[in-house]
């Protein structure tokens, strides 16, 4: 087993998470060689202190050191992100990236672009947390076709209307604070209860589905969650149903429909059961019928632990 030199972009709630996880002791040879940070000054003391790992605030250290072997991405936004993702391929290392929405809005390129120069791009983490989605997609179901993948693909979302259906004395403001502080929602959450978010993650799991390019999320209808009130909830409550974000796409024929919008579940269905920043997936295969995968969606470790089964692909 080789080693593995990695440098890591972002120290947010995921970036935190990589780096705590993979400073445990294992049985795997990956140094984290650099950290690139915006403001080093902001680094807890004793973080640095207490590592060899270099948090640098100049992006040259890490591409002008041949030692690095993979780029992680955990930055978000399309701007930034999509010229690290570049540079990365550029100089023939391998990416790994949880960002949804440069892959939803760049990724047909991305991936060209890094066939043509044999780089990996790792993406694991861009859709659904820690449930292991998209390397069962790529591999077990290489064989026969889909014909719907459908599911709760925001955490956020999901812990806002479970959070809202369980305590019907708070409201929404406070439940969006709450959530970001657990570490399931951004400070500014506005792409996740506006459905963009999830649109982005349906629009990836749409071509890794039915071997097409990404759709453009402005191509398919899209609602978010950020209308629904208290009193939305609970009529549906007094109907026995919850109200769930749910992403669908379905192949009919030749074509493929995309829609992402609030639902009203009833208790016969899978996702009635999904609550807090759970995330569900359920897929419709020709062969095995359906496949139900649940496990949480949000949070730092959780969608640390898909970046990391990435890196250790590359060993």
């Amino acid at each position: 087993m080789r080693s593995l030199h990695i440098a890591i972009f972002g120290f947010g709630t995921v970036g935190k998470s990589i780096f705590r996880i993979l400073n445990t002791p294992s049985q795997y040879p990956i140094t984290i060689k650099y950290i690139a940070v915006r403001n080093r000054k902001k680094i807890d003391k004793n973080i640095i202190q207490n590592t060899t790992t270099i948090f640098t605030e100049n992006h040259d250290d890490i591409w002008n050191d041949p030692e690095i072997d993979c780029i992680i991405e955990v930055i978000g936004g399309t701007d930034i992100a999509k010229d690290i993702i570049y540079k990365a391929i550029n100089t023939q290392r391998n990416v790994i990236t949880a960002n949804k929405a440069v892959l939803a809005e760049f990724g047909n390129e991305i991936f060209e672009h890094a066939q043509k120069n044999k780089v990996t791009i790792g993406f694991e983490a861009s859709v659904a947390g820690g449930i292991p989605l998209i390397k069962t997609l790529q591999n077990h179901f290489s064989f026969g076709k889909i014909s719907s993948i459908e599911g709760i693909l925001n955490g956020t979302c999901n812990y806002i209307l479970s959070e809202l259906e369980n305590n019907p004395n708070k409201n929404y403001t406070e439940v969006v604070q709450e959530a970001y502080e657990k570490g399931f929602a951004e400070r500014d959450p506005s792409a996740d209860v506006e459905g963009i978010d999830t649109a982005s993650k349906l629009a990836i799991l749409s071509t890794l589905c039915f071997h097409t390019p990404i759709p453009k999320t402005t191509d398919f209808p899209v609602t978010g969650i950020s209308h629904i009130s208290s009193h939305d909830i609970s009529t549906a409550q007094k109907h026995n149903k919850k109200i769930r974000l749910i992403a669908r796409a379905t192949k009919q024929h030749d074509s493929v429909h995309l829609t992402v919008q609030p639902e009203e579940i009833s208790e016969n269905s899978p996702f009635y059961s999904v609550n807090g920043p759970d995330n569900m997936i359920i897929i419709t295969h020709e062969y095995l019928g359906k496949i139900i995968l649940q496990g949480a969606g949000a949070g730092g470790d959780a969608t640390a632990m898909s970046v990391i089964s990435d890196i250790i692909n590359l060993l």
